[in-house]
């Protein structure tokens, strides 16, 4: 018991570091807008498009209600930030997480919904294209919930992290009425069996593993392609049939020290992001020390999941 709870507060500690905003006036605001937004209005507040994360209520409030103009077709990040430096937002530290240009699609559009339709007809698995645009995530999504789609369009949340394990999603309809839906979500990925037994330092080919789904908890732990860990070795013995994992694998790619990475950890279904540098040269799988980009006093120890991700791992 004593260890369960000593290890919550540790995860508590190492989350409030990663999202820890930097000791200073001007405060840090993430601005996250997806590549696909979902809107019949030509001029949309940021609050209806934007996941708004950092900073002050008060100051999230105010960067929610800025007005940005749209042609119908595209959002451009340049007209985000004119309508920001219009704005009365001050002393705010803004990072906006976009395209170049977003895709502006109507509820007429193939897989958005109209605020007209009865919610009994839609389905959960048509919110599945929606949350891979959302996500990024090129595999499959399950998702599960214990009511009702809400009629309208969905406007919340902006983004959504691969493996986490529930969202609440929220819907608006042409009265203006949010309304939410609870959701829990099931990852699934290709991922790579040993077609034998793979003994420590043998070198893996495409002859010594197959493709096949399975569900996961958390991204980048399972290579999903032969060519992603053809010429790598393993660094242990692999059971027939067995899913490889990076952390199993050396590569002979060296990652130096100094570059850019995204730094993520993750537990009990809760995630965090920041960017990092690599304070060690490492290799895929291997345990390097990283520091957060914006403060070089937070080190961690982190394991490399590929040139630009390293994971802090609960394990």
């Amino acid at each position: 018991m004593m260890r369960n709870c000593r290890q919550r507060l540790m995860w508590l500690l190492l989350f409030a570091i990663l999202l820890a905003v930097p000791a200073y006036s001007e405060q840090s605001v993430v601005l996250e807008i997806p590549a696909v937004i979902y809107t019949n209005k030509g001029t949309l507040r940021l609050g209806e498009i934007a996941r708004i994360t950092g900073g002050s209520r008060k100051v999230r409030d105010a960067i929610a209600n800025i007005q940005v103009w749209n042609d119908g077709q595209t959002l451009d990040r340049r007209e985000v930030m004119r309508a920001i430096e219009d704005s009365d937002v001050s002393d705010v530290r803004l990072e906006i997480r976009m395209p170049l240009s977003s895709r502006i699609e109507t509820p007429d559009y193939e897989g958005n919904f109209t605020d007209t339709s009865p919610s009994p007809s839609r389905s959960l698995n048509d919110l599945v294209p929606m949350l891979k645009e959302m996500s990024g995530w090129k595999g499959g999504i399950e998702i599960s919930a214990n009511s009702p789609i809400p009629e309208g369009r969905l406007i919340d949340p902006a983004s959504i992290i691969p493996g986490t394990s529930g969202a609440t999603l929220r819907f608006q309809d042409s009265a203006g009425r949010v309304r939410p839906l609870n959701v829990r979500l099931t990852w699934s990925q290709n991922a790579l069996f040993a077609t034998r037994n793979i003994k420590k330092g043998d070198r893996i080919t495409p002859q010594s593993v197959y493709t096949r789904p399975m569900k996961i908890t958390r991204p980048g732990i399972y290579p999903s392609e032969v060519s992603e860990v053809s010429g790598f070795t393993s660094n242990r013995n692999i059971k027939q049939g067995e899913p490889l994992e990076y952390r199993h694998l050396t590569s002979s790619q060296l990652i130096k020290r100094g570059r850019q990475v995204k730094i993520v950890a993750r537990y009990n279904g809760a995630s965090a992001t920041t960017d990092g540098v690599l304070m060690e040269d490492g290799r895929p799988g291997e345990w390097v020390k990283v520091r957060k980009a914006d403060d070089k006093r937070v080190t961690l120890r982190a394991r490399i999941i590929d040139e630009n991700t390293v994971e802090v791992s609960a394990e």
